[in-house]
């Protein structure tokens, strides 16, 4: 091999390598870099914290695999509650993070999410990604025959059977911009649809994200997250927190809840 060969071997041999090493530091960045749903799980872990996040759903709890399926849980009779996600597009969810599956752009510059609870609960989350998403989210709740949302004056939604008997419901809203600073939210109930709004504002630095929770009777979070004052003046015999027209049928209902959690 003369002199001008071995110049020419040489150089092509550095041009492989260095296409070598080029085309794995790709490979490696590719690799690292978060996909959407990584991204998404780990802002709404951030806003959710992850030491109530369950390894796994409990026994009657489901998570949909599609943004279209239902999620499923237990009323405190043992029955079924499902909560359809308000999403307009038929996403597969993707899991990520501690146990949070995601339904990316399953609507309008939202992403849905759903976590199971390690209370035997359900979260269902929207992740409002800018100005442009939507400022309500219709979740329509499926309840045993005869069954009926109410708004607590707390703002949390209790699910009380034909009978008056409690059946779990949903805590307390919030909502939480990316900076972790709380979003004015609240529920109002539509027949058996629950609707969350989340009032941004021009200084609302986004994504948002804003959770619905349920629990039932069985978990302890219910009597402190969601009756809390109310209780008391229903268990005196008065309406408490309950509208007054529905307080005579659900006081029984209350009383057993918190005898059962704390007697």
């Amino acid at each position: 091999m003369n002199h001008r060969q071995r110049i020419a071997s040489t150089f092509a041999a550095t041009i492989s390598a260095a296409a070598l090493t080029l085309g794995a530091a790709s490979t490696a960045f590719a690799s690292d870099t978060p996909s959407p749903a990584e991204q998404t799980a780990a802002l709404i872990e951030k806003a959710t914290g992850t030491n109530d996040i369950a390894p796994a759903p409990a026994p009657g709890t489901k998570i949909p695999q599609r943004s279209t399926g239902d999620a499923k849980a237990t009323t405190a009779t043992g029955d079924a509650v499902s909560i359809a996600l308000p999403g307009t597009n038929n996403v597969t969810g993707a899991t990520a993070g501690k146990n949070t599956t995601v339904y990316p752009d399953a609507a309008r510059a939202t992403d849905l999410a759903v976590q199971p609870t390690t209370d035997g609960g359900i979260r269902a989350l929207a992740v409002l990604k800018n100005a442009t998403a939507p400022r309500e989210q219709r979740y329509d709740i499926g309840l045993p025959t005869g069954a009926h949302l109410v708004k607590l004056d707390n703002g949390a939604v209790a699910a009380i059977a034909k009978n008056g008997t409690f059946l779990g419901g949903f805590t307390t809203p919030w909502a939480k911009d990316a900076n972790g600073k709380p979003v004015p939210t609240s529920y109002r109930v539509d027949g058996n649809t629950l609707i969350q709004s989340v009032q941004t504002t021009n200084s609302t630095t986004f994504p948002v994200v804003a959770d619905p929770k349920w629990l039932d009777e069985a978990a302890k979070g219910v009597t402190t997250g969601m009756i809390g004052g109310c209780a008391a003046g229903a268990l005196a015999g008065g309406a408490g927190c309950l509208p007054g027209a529905v307080a005579s049928g659900v006081i029984g209902g209350i009383g057993g809840a918190i005898g059962g959690l704390f007697g």
